[in-house]
Order: C-alpha cells, then sequence, then structure tokens
C-alpha cells in the first residue's frame, strides 16, 4: 500500500511540477516516499523511475534541491534513489543514471564569499561544477564538494568528503577522500 501511495504522490508532484513550475522537468514513474523540497529559479532536471525517500527511523530528514541562481542547473539520471540528500546548486551539478545518496550533501559553491554582493570572483561555472557518474553509490554523511568529477561504478564509504576528483570503478573513503580499492 505505502508503494501505491508513493506512486500517487509522485505523479501529483510531476503535475504540479509541469502546471506551475516551468523550471523543473519531472521524469515518468516518480516515487515519493517523503517531502521532496525544490527551491530556487535555477532548472532542476529529475529522469525516470527515480525514488524519493526519507532515512528509516527518521522522519525530520527529507530531500531538498536548490538552485541559488537563475543560470544554476541540476540534472538527476534516470534511476536514481534519493534518501534525505540534500543537493545545492549555484552553478551546475550533473549526476547519471542509477545513482544512490542517501543522506549526504552535495554542493558546488562553499557559499564563503566575504566580499558585500556575495560573488566570489575565484568561481565560476567551468571550475566548480560537479559531475557524478553512472552507477554510484554515496554513503551517509558524505560530502561532495565543488569543482569534484566522480567517475563510473564509485562507491563512496559514510562519513567521506570529496574535496578532489575521484577516477571511475574505486571505493574511496575519509576526509580527506583517499582510494581503498
Amino acid at each position: 500500500m505505502k508503494d501505491i501511495y508513493a506512486k500517487i504522490r509522485g505523479y501529483l508532484f510531476t503535475l504540479k511540477c509541469r502546471l506551475m513550475r516551468r523550471n523543473i522537468v519531472i521524469g515518468s514513474r516518480l516515487q515519493l516516499y517523503c517531502r521532496l523540497e525544490i527551491k530556487g529559479v535555477g532548472k532542476v532536471f529529475i529522469g525516470n523511475d527515480c525514488i524519493v525517500s526519507k532515512i528509516i527511523g527518521d522522519s525530520r530528514h527529507y530531500v531538498t534541491i536548490y538552485t541559488h541562481d537563475p543560470s544554476a542547473t541540476v540534472s538527476i539520471g534516470n534511476n536514481a534513489r534519493l534518501f534525505a540528500a540534500r543537493i545545492s546548486s549555484k552553478f551546475a551539478i550533473q549526476a547519471g543514471d542509477n545513482l544512490l545518496i542517501e543522506e549526504s550533501g552535495i554542493m558546488d559553491t562553499d557559499f564563503h564569499s566575504l566580499s558585500s554582493d556575495r560573488k566570489d570572483p575565484m568561481e565560476n561555472r567551468n571550475q566548480c561544477r560537479v559531475v557524478i557518474g553512472n552507477r554510484v553509490s554515496i554513503g551517509a554523511r558524505s560530502v561532495i564538494c565543488k569543482g569534484v568529477t566522480v567517475g563510473d561504478d564509485v562507491i563512496v564509504w559514510p562519513g567521506s568528503i570529496i574535496n578532489k576528483s575521484v577516477p571511475s570503478g574505486v571505493a574511496v573513503c575519509g576526509n580527506p577522500v583517499r582510494l581503498v580499492k
């Protein structure tokens, strides 16, 4: 019965976005097991057959996708599983297919400008964009920082801080991140 409600909630959320939020494009068969909060004026793309859920046992955590600039984009591929994920973009975040994110954060800016207009001249789309490949699993309490590319078939162990690019087909852990195998 829970699955049926999740499919209905996903359908209604998708319909609401199509009618009221032109900057959000959601593929078919979205399943919402918890709240999905999308804020900002940037563009958000979510692929087909995605599942949005909370962490079991903690109803306070839900999925957020924020865009902080009109030119910001967040793109999530097909078959993504987002469990209490926090995604925040000022420039561009692109995630591939078959992604698993468990209670982790992804951000393409560090929000630490000291200028009065809150713009950091050192940050731009090319340097700060985050790219996550296909079949990536991101463990709980991990953070993916700006300017990082994570290759295909990567496992990020829980509690890891990804502050540099990671090649395909490896497992990584730690702060700062290091290869496990």
